[in-house]
């Protein structure tokens, strides 16, 4: 417990320091400390023995997509011991984060920061191509904003190959276009929309994947894939961030930490609405819920850090911004429990 207390502790004095400096010295100090600890640990996370399993070549057909077995077989075919592979997978997510950042938020660092505490442990010392995914695609979101599909298709169908949930993304393009003027009060009657569905919509799909997609039926059936439903405390926070960046957008409110302006936070806001009405549409069924969402929702890592900085007085943005990370590190990562998968930390060697 110690090692990730540590861990949070030099990521905030990382923060603090970028945010005194404005220098990209941080972010990158960060980008590479995650990534030694994603990419050198050993049994340590959910997924760490099905995906060393896996690199062994013990997996049956289907199983994993094609890409992830292709660079999977290149790393083999070098002989490459799974820790290097792991190594390599996590310095292309955190380093393709970081631009990601850096190209809506200044310093990049604040968003990494958060990134840490929110998404870290869970996706890249565990669901690894989730991890990769939701980064492309992220990257992937400008050409959705300057309205250039083929690219846009072209990053995101790549992306499915690594990890099939990806696919489910590409409705994001449609989404921004059809509401790219949507309003405060718009926003409220889809999030009450959203949460009608969530009463009804959860049951007709289970019975469609247990009929259909018998491979998946676990995730409708299977009571530790579900969860309470609208009172998901997950759910509550998406929620609570959509109703505020949307009614700081009414009133004009936006930091200029933001690349962009109002006009990129409210592309931004779309985008997170559409993953918040996933996760209240499919509120009862926690994981596959959680995982058609994920993707969207990484882009809280830059709204949720320009709603604090549009809302706060200058002098007490970054110490609230610290606050933020740090409540959101217990949340998620203590009081939940997710810790105890991650202790003790191993290193490979």
């Amino acid at each position: 417990m110690a090692f990730y207390l540590g861990l949070f502790a030099i990521m905030i004095i990382f923060m603090l320091l970028g945010r005194v400096t404005m220098s990209s010295v941080w972010a990158w100090l960060g980008v590479i400390m995650l990534t030694l600890v994603a990419g050198l640990r050993y049994e340590t996370g959910n997924d760490f023995l099905p995906y060393k399993t896996i690199y062994a070549g013990d997996y049956s057909a289907g199983q994993v997509e094609p890409g992830f077995l292709l660079l999977r077989n290149i790393f083999n075919g070098l002989h490459a011991p799974f820790w290097l592979f792991l190594l390599a997978w996590a310095t292309v997510t955190l380093v393709l984060f970081y631009f990601f950042a850096r190209e809506y938020f200044r310093p990049a660092i604040i968003p990494i920061a958060y990134y840490m505490s929110r998404f870290f442990f869970m996706r890249d010392m565990g669901q690894i191509r989730a991890s990769l995914v939701c980064v492309t695609c992220m990257l992937a979101l400008k050409f959705v904003y300057d309205e250039k599909p083929l690219p846009f298709v072209l990053i995101v169908g790549l992306s499915a190959t690594i990890h099939i949930s990806a696919l489910f993304f590409l409705l994001i393009y449609p989404f921004w276009l059809l509401f790219r003027k949507i309003n405060f009060k718009w926003v409220i009657g889809f999030l009450a929309l959203g949460a009608a569905v969530g009463f009804v919509a959860p049951k007709i799909l289970s019975v469609i994947i247990v009929h259909t997609l018998p491979r998946y039926a676990p995730y409708v059936t299977n009571a530790s894939y579900l969860s309470s439903g609208l009172f998901d405390p997950v759910t509550l926070m998406q929620v609570l961030i959509c109703v505020t960046g949307f009614y700081i957008l009414k009133r004009g409110m936006i930091a200029d930490t933001l690349i962009g302006g109002s006009a990129k936070f409210k592309f931004l806001m779309i985008v997170y609405l559409f993953a918040t009405l996933t996760l209240l549409s499919l509120s009862q069924l926690s994981t596959i819920g959680g995982r058609l969402s994920t993707i969207g929702t990484t882009t809280e890592t830059i709204v949720l850090p320009t709603i604090v900085f549009s809302i706060m007085p200058k002098r007490t943005r970054t110490l609230a911004m610290v606050g933020v990370c740090g409540v959101i590190f217990v949340l998620i990562f203590l009081i939940s429990g997710a810790y105890k998968t991650f202790i003790p930390y191993q290193m490979a060697f």
